[in-house]
């Protein structure tokens, strides 16, 4: 078919059967001649054209760990769930497990919207449950943390604390994100690439920027010792030495987490907080608001709930 040969199956009943499944549906002989391979270089060009190179880069990853489980050669018509979730489980991580399994899903389905095939073989699929990172500091651990933190990643820490922002948003700001009082990434910087994304300056925030500001230097402007530009793997690295240090888990990510649970124990409103927060609604605040970690705030709010009831003595 189309100048490809089909194998139909080992015995002639199971081609047979093949055979007449494939001529009862036509539209399913692409998925009988394109392999898994061929369909994720295809999907990973149009990835690396319509998405942020971050994004490529971590589909590249999964699929290409997925290629290699699964082989070159197998057809997509072929492939069954089993082949994708016992591959998933090579990640020990059950949020990894769902992000990989989530990645090659949406390749099958990213190949019906473009019409190459006409039903996804992995539809359905059960995804382990994404756990939330329970990382949060209070003032005291953070001070903790920036005592045994030296040189540039001294701002760079206090920027993440009092912003709240993603850590990739702080290693991409530049000089030209920055208004007067606020800084702002434009739709095709920030996540969603749907509106900008606005960071409040305070007076504490500004202190921290005018130094880098005034270097002259251009992009990003939180550099290490030796003047380059911030990495992932190289603020993973001295934080990891940091947790050593202090007894407990260090992550960049737990400053922000940290920022809106400090946020509504001071009685941000959560409407205003995820707008600081970069997100478009309140749902998500509920992802980073670990108030449950508080015991006496809760103490508190129990006691403010009881006392508004009345009626008991």
């Amino acid at each position: 078919m189309d100048g490809k040969r089909i194998t139909l199956g080992e015995n002639r009943e199971q081609a047979m059967d093949e055979f007449h499944r494939l001529m009862l549906n036509r539209n399913q002989v692409a998925a009988a001649v394109t392999t898994v391979y061929e369909l994720s270089q295809c999907y990973l060009s149009w990835v690396e054209v319509h998405r942020k190179p971050g994004t490529y880069e971590n589909h590249k990853r999964y699929l290409e760990s997925f290629i290699n489980a699964v082989g070159r050669t197998v057809k997509v018509s072929r492939l069954k769930r089993r082949h994708v979730t016992d591959w998933s489980e090579k990640y020990a991580a059950t949020t990894t497990q769902n992000d990989a399994i989530s990645i090659v899903n949406r390749m099958f389905n990213w190949a019906i919207e473009k019409e190459y095939f006409d039903y996804n073989p992995i539809a359905n699929i059960k995804k382990p449950r994404r756990r939330r990172r329970e990382i949060v500091y209070t003032p005291g651990q953070w001070q903790e943390i920036r005592k045994h933190a030296t040189g540039p990643l001294v701002p760079l820490l206090d920027f993440l604390w009092l912003t709240g922002c993603r850590p990739l948003e702080a290693r991409a700001l530049e000089r030209r994100h920055v208004h007067d009082h606020l800084i702002i990434f434009p739709p095709d910087e920030s996540k969603g690439e749907t509106d900008s994304r606005v960071i409040f300056i305070t007076d504490t925030v500004r202190r921290i920027l005018l130094p880098l500001l005034e270097n002259g230097k251009s992009g990003p402007l939180f550099r290490n010792s030796k003047g380059r530009p911030w990495t992932k793997d190289a603020i993973k690295c001295r934080l990891n030495r940091i947790s050593q240090k202090v007894g407990f888990r260090v992550i960049a990510y737990g400053a922000r987490h940290s920022y809106a649970t400090n946020a509504l124990i001071r009685s941000v409103d959560a409407v205003s907080l995820s707008h600081l927060m970069g997100h478009r609604d309140t749902r998500m605040i509920n992802n980073y608001a670990h108030l449950a970690q508080n015991v006496e705030f809760l103490r508190k709010q129990a006691n403010r709930a009881s006392g508004a009831i009345g009626g008991v003595t």
